[in-house]
This record gives C-alpha cells, structure tokens and sequence, in this order.
C-alpha cells in the first residue's frame, strides 16, 4: 500500500486524509487552509497551548458514559432530562472516540479520506444515532445579580458555539455516509465549574451538568469539500476572510 502524504500536491493519485478541524479551517479562512495543507507553501496557522482539563473531564465522562455502554442502560444524565438513549455499543467506537483515528469515510468523488473524533453516540430503541458531544467551560454569571445562568447555544457573544454546531454536524454526515440512520438531533453535555461565590477552593472544582440539543443541517458539507478539492487542485492561493485575523497580521508583515 502507497504511504500517504500528510500535504497535497496538484494532480495526487493518493488519497488524503481531511479531518473535521481541518474542513472547519476552510471555512474559517480559505488561504489559511490552503497554505497549511499545500505541500508547495507548508505554513501552519498557529494554535495554542492543549486544554488539559477539559482532555481530562472528556476522559472521566467517557469512562463514566462506557459504564453504561457494557451495561446498556440510559446515564443518569440522560434520565434526568428525559433523554431515553443509551450508549451505543459498536466494535469501532475506541476507534471512532480516537484523535489519531477517528470514524472515516473515503469519498471516491474527491479521493478525500474525512475523519473526526467523537466524544459518543447514543441510540435510540430503533436504533437511530444521536452525535454527542462533550463541553468543558466555566458557569456564566448574571452581570447583575451574579447568579449562575443556564448553559446556551446562543452565539451572541460567543462566536465560538457556531463551531460547535459545526462539528457535530460533520460528524453526523460522517455517520449517514457510513450507512447509519442518524438523527438530526445531537446533545451537548455542558460541564460548567462554579468560580464565583466560592468560600474555599479546597483543591477541587463543582460543575453543573447540562445537556442541550441541538437540530443539525450537514447539507453544507457535500459542496464544501468539493470547494476544498477544487482550492487544492489550484496552483494559486484563494483569497483570505476579510476578518481572519492571522492573515490581517501576516499582511501587515509584508
């Protein structure tokens, strides 16, 4: 078997591998993306440092949520929202829970290889997957009584959460091309710390559990990797987002 390239040149007969934070790069910022997956230019956009205890609270939840899995009861999360799912139980799930694997599809329209690593499905009494996904944050405080408010997907000052819908959107086209039946409904399980109003730090943290749902459209996602194929099929650099900061500040270096 031919190794594969970790960069893309013109013309490859290989196919390349296309994570899901890769595809989100494209649409962030299409030179960014170009420029760090081109094997003529080989500029990575910067990121910062790891989130180590949000890696960690992913790890304790996924431990907690395989309890269930073996057992193939509903989590007490679940339950106490009214949420009558359970972890899916599949032979690949370590794989498809995996930063280094995750669940793939090889598209044959643009010899892509996508892939993303999920934090859990669940399933449904007829079988239908529902895309989970984990968020490690901190409580929002109300600015006036300084009471904790709900967690919430509203992006109004929280640009972020576009991304988060994002992401679990490509996972569940990853799935429906996999042949799954896959709900346009995800859940987002919010594990909000309590930081204010704290008498004592006590070398430990309280967090509140949330599970917010979430309606998905993966429509976007067919004509965007055709869009990225075509940019990397091209010998020229696309044009930047007007408001993508790492390209403002490389400009300013010119």
């Amino acid at each position: 078997m031919p190794s594969k390239k970790t960069l893309y040149i013109p013309g490859q007969n290989e196919p390349f591998e296309l994570s899901r934070s890769k595809v989100d790069l494209f649409l962030q910022c299409p030179k960014c993306f170009y420029i760090d997956r081109s094997e003529k230019h080989r500029i990575a956009r910067p990121s910062g440092p790891m989130s180590y205890i949000p890696t960690a609270i992913d790890l304790l939840l996924k431990e907690d949520f395989d309890k269930h899995r073996n057992d193939q009861t509903v989590h007490p999360y679940c339950s106490d929202n009214n949420i009558n799912l359970i972890p899916f139980q599949h032979d690949e799930i370590k794989d498809w829970q995996n930063n280094r694997k995750g669940i793939r599809y090889h598209d044959i329209n643009t010899n892509f290889i996508l892939y993303g690593a999920i934090d859990d499905c669940w399933v449904d009494d007829k079988e239908k997957l529902f895309v989970a996904d984990y968020k490690t944050t901190t409580v929002s405080y109300d600015k006036k009584t300084k009471e904790p408010l709900p967690a919430s997907l509203d992006e109004k000052g929280a640009p972020h959460k576009y991304w988060y819908k994002k992401q679990v959107e490509f996972y569940q086209w990853l799935f429906t091309q996999k042949g799954f039946e896959v709900s346009s409904t995800s859940y987002f399980v919010f594990c909000s710390a309590f930081y204010k109003n704290i008498e004592n730090f006590n070398e430990e943290l309280k967090f509140k559990i949330e599970l917010l749902s979430y309606e998905g459209d993966f429509s976007w996602v067919d004509n965007t990797i055709i869009n990225i194929k075509n940019t990397l099929e091209s010998e020229d650099a696309p044009d930047s987002d007007p408001n993508c900061k790492h390209c403002i500040y490389r400009n300013s270096l010119i």
